[in-house]
């Protein structure tokens, strides 16, 4: 038990009592001890104690309210409150807030509330808790929105605080009030009428309730406060109490619309006091430049009348020359559904009754994807340039033309079709990059691709080794077009030589032998004579190709033998051969060629003034030979003459076909080539 002493009461316990240590029956006996507190909470708040008086209370305290106009708005009010006090000795005496609190201050307290009844000292300790930081002395106590809210719930109900002038205390059930639309007629003009809807209770006129200023708004009705649901701002509150008749013809439509929504709340036959117009919308869209406009209109189906929507209520645009006898309202369940869709659209207003959108294709495509769900109920009017994309879609689509142009070679180009539209150079160079659903031309405006048309172009261009889609012929070698397969070559390259070509590859069993030239003056290895009829075999298909033996296998030797071989099979028109090799080797080729192909004369071009002049004398020589430094500054020389076949040794020098050296072979004429 010491030890537990200890330990309650937070203190070190000694060394000898060490043992004696129990933490478990500490927390036993704590919790015990905070049940306790909570019971005598429990009791202090459902049965609070009454202080013994000797005899009947000395002091007596009456709070008085009063209904005051403020200044600023005189329809609502505040409430104002008045502290009576009564003591034997001085009779009741107003006080003053301060005055009271200062009874609950220590050490006139403990005297003070031996002199009030409980209900009375509750009262003063709760007024110095709520007010006590924030007491002007001399300042009257005048209650709105969230103070009078305080002091209705605490004091309310049961009613404790007086009505100055009134039998009844201030009674605040927690109940909602609120404002109900009403229409009355008043001689000739129907009027609308705001009405105070009690909770069980009948509709009074504005002037029989008096509003309070300040939020939350309450209004009093005799002696009980009710909270207001849904009040107007207070400006607005004010004016309907001071005048609560509002004419109906002076109503905006869609206030119009609301309340004839509510006719049946209302006890009112609408149809027989508005005009109702049932109308048809109409959707009015312009493309024109960057922008895309759209404006939602309505036309009366009773008298044509042209209605616009300005974002909030629906506008007439001709109105009448006098004004009608009865308000005109658009009812629609159309209506209802194109404001629907439009709001879904979610486009900028710069201006009401304007929406307008940047004409790009992220705008257009989202736009196409909302139009299958517009409303099938509305009127669609567009300039050309939209009708062209959604009133009356037509995709363009590119188609490849194909010609044969050459015995190994053909001209591919991309035509665009869509009726009545004539496409410039300029319209054509912007679509043979596009690959967006929406583009805008340079010359014809905005147009809608057929994007799978488009994909399947540009895959097939691309089997063909070339990119976009140009309108410009482009030169293919015909061995791309074996490439495609049936239904590409069917569609985009059905040409006699193609398909030449793929039969006789498709046939093909073998390489055929190719007797020597007699101007060779070498005996070939097998595999020697094997490249030297591969090689042959490639001239006769027109396909250009590369012998690839390794180094020190006679791939020199059997180049030679093929070049001997093309000079036989051309008597009657000579051309000569041009080798482009690194600079180290350029004589060895010239060693090699007197050796075993004497026959053949041949001219070395190297670095040096003379080479100028020995150009010249090309066409009178069978074999060129130069390297790869000196043809990017030959080039253009090189590209007057028209070579039999042209010769890349250590081919490797243009595996980078962004290189200089790699673009200048490709300008150099030739009808074999070889690496």
């Amino acid at each position: 038990e010491t030890a537990l002493l200890f330990l309650r009461h937070n203190r070190p316990l000694p060394s000898e009592l060490s043992a004696y240590a129990n933490f478990e029956r500490l927390a036993e006996v704590q919790r015990a001890e905070a049940e306790q507190k909570r019971i005598a909470a429990l009791e202090q708040w459902l049965l609070p104690p009454r202080p013994g008086h000797l005899d009947a209370p000395r002091a007596h305290l009456r709070v008085v309210a009063r209904a005051r106009p403020c200044e600023a708005e005189p329809e609502l009010h505040e409430l104002e409150v008045e502290f009576l006090l009564y003591r034997p000795r001085s009779g009741e005496k107003p006080r003053t807030l301060a005055e009271l609190i200062e009874l609950t201050t220590p050490p006139r307290a403990q005297h003070e509330q031996e002199l009030f009844s409980p209900r009375d000292w509750e009262f003063l300790g709760w007024l110095a808790a709520l007010h006590g930081g924030r007491v002007v002395d001399g300042e009257p106590v005048r209650l709105r929105g969230l103070d009078l809210l305080q002091w209705l719930a605490r004091w309310g109900n049961p009613p404790w605080i007086e009505w100055a002038g009134r039998p009844e205390n201030v009674f605040f059930p927690g109940l909602l009030a609120e404002l109900t639309p009403h229409l009355e007629q008043a001689g000739d003009a129907l009027m609308f009428l705001p009405r105070l809807r009690l909770p069980g209770g009948p509709d009074l006129d504005l002037r029989e309730a008096r509003f309070f200023a300040g939020q939350p708004a309450l209004v009093a009705v005799q002696h009980t406060f009710y909270l207001l649901r849904n009040p107007p701002a207070p400006e607005l509150l004010a004016s309907l109490v001071r005048d609560p008749g509002v004419p109906v013809r002076r109503l905006s439509h869609r206030l119009l619309t609301h309340l004839r929504k509510t006719a049946p709340a209302l006890g009112e036959d609408w149809d027989s006091l508005c005009t109702v117009h049932p109308a048809r919308p109409q959707f009015i869209f312009e493309l024109e430049g960057e922008t895309v406009r759209l404006r939602l209109l309505a036309v009366s189906e009773r008298d044509q009348s042209r209605w616009q929507w300005n974002g909030h209520e629906w506008q007439r645009q001709d109105p009448p020359a006098a004004a009608p006898d009865r308000p005109d309202v658009l009812d629609d369940p159309r209506l209802n559904q194109a404001v629907g869709w439009l709001r879904r659209l979610d486009w900028f207003t710069p201006e009401p009754g304007l929406w307008v959108g940047d004409a790009n294709d992220q705008f257009l495509s989202a736009l196409a994807v909302a139009w299958p769900d517009r409303p099938a109920g509305a009127e669609y009017l567009a300039n050309p340039a939209f009708q062209r994309l959604f009133l009356q879609p037509r995709q363009l689509k590119p188609k490849i033309i194909v010609q044969g142009s050459g015995i190994d070679w053909f001209a591919v180009s991309a035509a665009w079709e869509q009726e009545g539209l004539k496409l410039t150079r300029a319209d054509l160079e912007r679509l043979a990059t596009a690959n967006s659903r929406f583009v805008k031309l340079p010359d014809s405006g905005w147009v809608q691709l057929d994007l799978d048309a488009v994909r399947q172009a540009q895959e097939t261009m691309a089997d063909l080794g070339l990119e976009g889609l140009s309108a410009l012929p482009q030169k293919v070698d015909m061995v791309q077009a074996v490439h495609l397969g049936e239904e590409g070559l069917t569609r985009f390259a059905d040409l006699p030589e193609t398909r030449a070509l793929r039969e006789r590859l498709a046939n093909f069993r073998g390489v055929a032998a190719v007797p020597l030239p007699a101007g060779v003056t070498a005996t070939l290895r097998p595999y020697q004579k094997e490249g030297f009829d591969f090689l042959c075999h490639l001239a006769r298909v027109k396909l250009g190709g590369i012998l690839a033996d390794d180094m020190g296998l006679g791939k020199t030797l059997q180049t030679l033998a093929w070049l001997a071989w093309l000079k036989e099979q051309n008597p009657r028109k000579p051309k000569p051969f041009l080798v482009i090799c690194p600079a180290s080797v350029l004589h060895n080729w010239r060693r090699e060629a007197e050796k075993f192909t004497p026959h053949l004369k041949v001219l070395v071009l190297e670095s040096g003034p003379a080479r100028h002049n020995l150009r010249k004398q090309i066409p009178h020589y069978d074999l060129i030979v130069t390297n790869y430094a000196l043809l990017r500054r030959d080039l253009e020389a090189l590209k007057k003459f028209s070579f039999r076949a042209v010769i890349l040794d250590e081919a490797q020098f243009i595996k980078n076909p962004a290189a200089q050296v790699s673009q200048s072979v490709k300008q150099l004429q030739a009808e074999h080539r070889l690496a």
